[in-house]
């Protein structure tokens, strides 16, 4: 199954907290028109990353590291050409928040580029979490038309 989709989220969620986040992010891509998606980390295949204009990936820390399916992820995108797109990181966390720290490196290192802020939320995001990430999508959303308009100027 192929995803087409501007902006695809992978997350990784086992409590529903990321999936929240994921979920949350998106809203606030679509609320300005951007297609805008987040599906589970084991359903996303390399090539829909690459084909998305901007990427978001959704990274629970355990024990100190951030989950393997979205490590898995990295692995496999390790190498393609992704020099300046778009990419968010966030995650939820019980004890150590460094996951989605971590992964926002490896990704700038692999030559995306990380919007920040890189959110972390302890546990359940809260309203006031939900909303930080929904401005998280818009800002996503304005930075793809931002681009577009660029490109339509130096056509």
């Amino acid at each position: 199954m192929s995803i087409m989709a501007r902006f695809i989220i992978a997350y990784n969620s086992t409590t529903g907290n990321t999936k929240a986040m994921a979920d949350a992010i998106v809203e606030g891509a679509k609320s300005l028109k951007l297609d805008a998606v987040a599906v589970d980390a084991f359903d996303v295949k390399v090539e829909d990353l690459l084909a998305a204009d901007a990427v978001g990936f959704g990274v629970p820390t355990f024990n100190y590291h951030p989950a393997k399916p979205i490590l898995r992820l990295l692995d496999d995108l390790a190498g393609r050409d992704v020099k300046g797109k778009i990419a968010v990181v966030f995650g939820s966390y019980g004890w150590s928040g460094q996951g989605p720290v971590l992964v926002a490196e490896r990704l700038r290192q692999m030559g995306f580029t990380v919007l920040d802020p890189v959110i972390r939320v302890k546990y359940q995001p809260t309203e006031n979490e939900l909303f930080g990430c929904s401005l998280l999508g818009k800002d996503v959303a304005m930075q793809l038309k931002n681009i577009k308009k660029t490109v339509s100027l130096d056509a």
